[in-house]
């Protein structure tokens, strides 16, 4: 093997030939080998015998080129198990492992260059770093799992985001149609309103000119008679009185009727603030919107993302926000300064709790609603409505069968959330404590009565139009 990698070995590197050339002389090169020492020597001579060459460019071998090309394909498959490793200078097998210089050596090594060193058989020296290997591929194929799981999460995040953006959009447009219909309504009744004013004005017009056309053809024609008998004395002197009379018009002179023209100011007078003062019983304002991405898979949001009640469990993205711990789902903004409040229709519920939940509370596990995990909420359990004041401590306020509306109350700087009955007219419960961070509205609703069987009320006072 030895003596047949010389052979295969270009004379100028030394290595195994690549692209063989040969000279008329009968010696191979590589073909950049031979063209290096030709631009270095100044001349075309062969490197072995310095015998000058005929061609620029010698012919390939192709003999050579062949055998060196299995050469290769041979010493590479013996190359690909570690039993067939040959050593690079004496291509024998690499039997054993140098520790002092932490490496794989033959015999021949051993008794030349690794003279006194410590050797381990092959299998001994691969042994524990196999090991420490086959602990770091455990460890990166659960890394692998956990790459995945999250891939997973984002295919199906995307596709979530694709359903909530058409949802969204279809949500949108419809809102949009309800105020596109009303405002079409409301310009049918003002033009209405405005072409029944030019009708009414407009017939009242035309019986005033018809009046006036018939009195200037009554004075037009006493004109003309009287200038006609002017011209003949004697029948001036026969109808004396009567040309008298003709020429008087006793009736009084038209006058111009006031408010006659169109009530422009009436029509177009700030009419789009008019129309919005209108438009407000058609657009309520709810103090708190739920936020659909905090929501547990088994509730449902309604469109107008003011109510909600139990459904089948849905495939949702379970996003750091979702209340996966919980049947819940808080508001869309949470409160770190002033007064706030809503009101809550939980109607013939049988199981839900309202109130408030730090921004921080646990979302992913289940823990009770008090304040110690960062809850302040009432709730109702077998018909009875509780407040929890510690983990450990759980006070019932009312009986939930005259509760159907509650008012919730939080005011940040005194660190009061007050739960009002407006069904008895009292206040229910209030914590007192000091809030550090950001408080969100927070609903738990399991009851089945009703689809929509807890509702945020709307405020439509909130927008104020005075005229």
């Amino acid at each position: 093997m030895a003596s047949l990698h010389q052979d295969l070995s270009c004379p100028v590197c030394l290595e195994i030939f690549t692209d063989p050339v040969v000279l008329s002389c009968g010696h191979s090169f590589c073909r950049t080998c031979l063209q290096q020492s030709w631009t270095e020597s100044s001349g075309r001579v062969c490197p072995v015998c310095r015998r000058r060459s005929s061609k620029d460019h010698p012919p390939p071998n192709l003999a050579l080129r062949n055998a060196c090309e299995s050469y290769k394909q041979q010493k590479g498959s013996s190359d690909s198990g570690s039993q067939g490793l040959l050593c690079s200078l004496h291509f024998e097998k690499l039997s054993l492992f140098c520790v002092d210089d932490q490496k794989l050596v033959c015999g021949q090594c051993v008794s030349q260059d690794h003279q006194c060193h410590s050797f381990y058989s092959v299998s001994k020296a691969a042994a524990p770093h196999k090991k420490k290997i086959h602990t770091r591929l455990t460890e990166l194929e659960k890394k692998l799992q956990i790459y995945q799981k999250f891939k997973d999460i984002s295919d199906q995040k995307a596709a979530h985001i694709k359903s909530q953006a058409q949802n969204t959009e279809r949500q949108i447009k419809k809102e949009f149609e309800k105020l596109h219909e009303f405002l079409r309504k409301e310009e049918e009744a003002r033009i209405a309103a405005l072409r029944k004013e030019e009708m009414e004005k407009s017939q009242r017009m035309k019986k005033k000119i018809e009046e006036l056309d018939s009195q200037i053809k009554d004075i037009s024609a006493r004109i003309a008679e009287s200038v006609v008998k002017l011209k003949d004395d004697a029948l001036v002197l026969q109808d004396i009185q009567g040309m008298h009379e003709r020429a008087q018009y006793t009736r009084p002179d038209p006058k111009l009727d006031s408010g006659a023209l169109i009530d422009v100011a009436k029509h177009l007078g700030n009419l789009r603030y008019s129309v919005l003062g209108r438009m407000k019983d058609l657009c309520p304002y709810f103090p708190v919107i739920l936020d659909p991405n905090t929501a547990n898979p088994s509730l449902s949001i309604s469109a107008d993302l003011s109510s909600v009640s139990p459904s089948p469990l849905t495939q949702l993205p379970d996003n750091p926000e979702r209340m996966s711990g919980y049947n819940g789902v808080l508001g869309s903004e949470g409160f770190s300064s002033g007064t706030h409040s809503w009101e809550v229709e939980v109607g013939d519920g049988e199981v839900w709790v309202v109130g408030v939940a730090e921004e921080s509370v646990s979302r992913k596990e289940y823990c009770v609603a008090v304040p110690e995990n960062g809850f302040c909420c009432i709730w109702r359990r077998e018909n009875v409505i509780y407040a929890g004041t510690a983990v450990k401590s759980v006070d019932e306020v009312a009986k939930a069968q005259t509760i159907r509306t509650i008012r919730v109350t939080l005011n940040w700087e005194t660190g009061q959330v007050i739960f009002f009955s407006k069904d008895k007219n009292k206040v229910l419960h209030t914590f007192k404590r000091r809030f550090t961070m950001k408080m969100y509205p927070y609903f738990y609703n399991n009851s089945t009565k009703s689809v929509n069987s807890m509702k945020i009320l709307s405020f439509p006072s909130k927008v104020s139009i005075k005229q």
